[in-house]
């Protein structure tokens, strides 16, 4: 009887160890399907790849442009002919960093896996908020209010599935798209950098680059602060009460009210001979709220007072120089 036991156990230990072996193998495949993101900061083409369980699809963005086969032996890449030349060797330097050796290249090209940005806040309202974060004793401002900073280069917030970028742009062309990973009205964390650190954080910060202020207004009591707080942003003409329908040119008009009770306002008009669309000279100005249902606007040492019809987070409807106004946010 035991000569049998002895017997038995020698073929279930090998069936054991095979088991454990196949379930040790890494399946490449599996871990590489998912959207990565090239991780530059600065690029000619913002490149993402999507690894489906068949297809290696590439995309400009989120604007997808070719697809191809591929498969994994051991731990080389191997595409299809005519894709872009990215096969050969690649590793994983952590479990969302992904980096290809393409026969065809001088250097390694990182890519991080793309995970859906956290945060409890709207596009709307990440779009307003600006930050401040550090990267290799750089100081890099986060505005994606549109304006360039002394280099021509502006910033956009954009998304692709669940994944909130940051965008550089320059002459209205992408250079360049880095995912955020956690996003809230205190702090930003961006990942896809390609040295290390490549994950950082940053703070927000106002225009003028002090600490958050509240004025005596808002800090009142919590309606008002609320208040406060929603009409922040880029508001753009929507409807005139009286007016017949704006045009999409007069549509570009905003008043941008900044945390530090400054406003900003920029028109935009149609020229009649041609039809061209104009930008005037923006204006500069203050902002006071007076209480619930009020806005005291200062410009050009002219104030007036707006009474608030209705405000939400995206459309918020005034009564000034005796007429309704009606302003959406971006």
């Amino acid at each position: 009887m035991k000569i049998v036991l002895q017997k038995l156990k020698i073929p279930m230990i090998l069936l054991l160890m095979g088991t454990f072996l196949l379930n040790s193998t890494p399946s490449f495949a599996q871990s590489l399907e998912g959207k990565w993101n090239i991780a530059k900061m600065n690029t000619q083409n913002s490149t993402v790849i999507q690894f489906t369980k068949d297809s290696l699809i590439f995309y400009e963005f989120d604007k997808r442009r070719s697809a191809t086969s591929y498969h994994i032996k051991d731990n080389r890449l191997a595409v299809g002919a005519g894709s872009i030349p990215i096969g050969g060797e690649f590793e994983f330097v952590n479990p969302q960093r992904l980096r290809l050796k393409p026969e065809q290249a001088k250097s390694p090209i990182d890519f991080v896996r793309l995970k859906p940005t956290t945060t409890t806040l709207t596009r709307a309202e990440i779009a307003q908020l600006n930050f401040e974060m550090t990267y290799q004793n750089r100081t890099l401002p986060l505005n994606f209010d549109g304006e360039e900073d002394e280099s021509g280069q502006t910033i956009q917030l954009e998304i692709i599935d669940s994944t909130y970028f940051i965008s550089f742009y320059r002459k209205d062309r992408r250079m360049g798209a880095m995912p955020i990973e956690q996003v809230t009205t205190k702090k930003i964390m961006v990942y896809g950098f390609p040295e290390k650190p490549f994950v950082v954080s940053g703070e927000r910060v106002i225009s003028n680059g002090n600490t958050i202020k509240t004025n005596k207004a808002a800090s009142a009591n919590a309606d008002v602060a609320a208040i406060a707080e929603m009409i922040i942003g880029k508001w753009f003409y929507n409807h005139i009460e009286g007016w017949p329908s704006l045009s999409d040119c007069t549509k570009k008009t905003f008043f941008k009210f900044k945390e530090d009770f400054s406003l900003q306002t920029k028109p935009y008009a149609e020229n009649p001979s041609n039809g061209n669309c104009i930008a005037g000279s923006s204006i500069n100005g203050t902002y006071e709220l007076l209480g619930t249902d009020q806005i005291k606007v200062t410009q050009n040492d002219k104030t007036e007072t707006w009474k608030i019809q209705s405000l939400t987070k995206t459309k918020l409807a005034v009564e000034r120089d005796g007429s309704a106004l009606t302003l959406t946010k971006k």
